[in-house]
């Protein structure tokens, strides 16, 4: 029995650093000795070789029991940042495939080519993610560029009037840009007119809807600014009113054409597609935070 619980020890020793290994295997070995001698006590019996056996499987391999003893390493991803260090991931392989795949689909490029190409070229994304946390690791554990906590605003449904005032402004400027240019476009010098002139079925069919969901995000941005903060109800109208505009932009890149120039259409449909992917991911972080908050139980019950 003593020469299993030895082999055991060395087995984990072999994992320790030289120094380490002699006075941590001392004091594994009459460890185990005394768990050994409790759960004998315990049953009412002596020791047996099944005893032995079931106490060291219990107790973790010896690589897991070594992992007990040592210092972390490097660690390049922290266990808490490994959901959003994924989602950054596939993100980025996502908006890649999502740019290089139409190809596929219009037939300049074969399934085969297209994943020995721009498929598996996407994952120098996930790559670079993990070079440069270990360079972020390395630097932190030499004690460069440490992060700081700093408190958040201690009211964040505060808004700031002037920045809001301001950028509401140019919303107006924007949509009355946008709004013209089906009257603008003609009018451009050269090729212009040509390379930016809309499908007059999007005109007709698509375009209309997103008219009245501008008209709700200025109402919903002019109350907050009367309000001077954010209340429930104006950030439950704001994330109903994001929804929509990613449900009309998806519909807007997968119905049709919107420009009449191929070169042109292919490019908006990737840059709404861009656009989706980061208002879906600026929503699912608002409705994340939404959700952290204290609550106090209910003990009245």
């Amino acid at each position: 029995m003593n020469d299993v619980i030895d082999a055991y020890v060395i087995d984990v020793m072999r994992r320790l650093p030289a120094r380490e290994r002699n006075e941590i295997g001392l004091e594994l070995r009459g460890l185990l000795a005394e768990m050994l001698a409790e759960r004998a006590d315990g049953e009412g019996r002596r020791a047996d070789d099944a005893m032995v056996l079931a106490l060291l499987r219990e107790f973790g391999t010896p690589a897991e029991v070594a992992t007990r003893y040592r210092p972390p390493g490097l660690v390049a991803i922290p266990p808490q940042e490994t959901g959003k260090f994924a989602l950054i991931a596939i993100i980025g392989l996502a908006i890649q495939w999502a740019i290089s795949l139409p190809h596929v689909f219009d037939g300049r490029l074969p399934l085969a080519g297209w994943w020995l190409g721009p498929g598996l070229g996407a994952f120098w994304w996930p790559g670079f993610m993990i070079m440069f946390s270990l360079l972020a690791a390395w630097l932190r554990q030499r004690g460069w560029f440490k992060p700081r906590w700093r408190p958040r605003a201690v009211d964040p449904e505060r808004v700031n009037r002037g920045a809001l005032a301001f950028g509401l402004a140019w919303f107006v400027i924007g949509v009355a840009v946008v709004v013209s240019l089906p009257w603008l476009v003609p009018h451009l010098p050269g090729a212009l007119p040509r390379v930016l002139a809309l499908d007059p079925d999007f005109l007709r069919i698509r375009a209309w809807p997103v008219l009245p969901l501008w008209a709700a995000s200025f109402a919903i941005l002019a109350c907050v600014l009367v309000q001077g903060r954010w209340s429930p109800l104006m950030r439950k109208l704001e994330i109903v009113s994001s929804a929509a505009f990613i449900a009309l932009l998806l519909w807007w890149v997968t119905a049709g054409r919107m420009f009449q120039a191929t070169p042109t259409d292919q490019g908006a449909r990737g840059i709404l597609a861009l656009i989706v992917v980061i208002m879906l991911v600026d929503l699912g972080v608002r409705l994340h935070r939404g959700r952290t908050r204290i609550r106090v139980p209910d003990l009245s019950g």
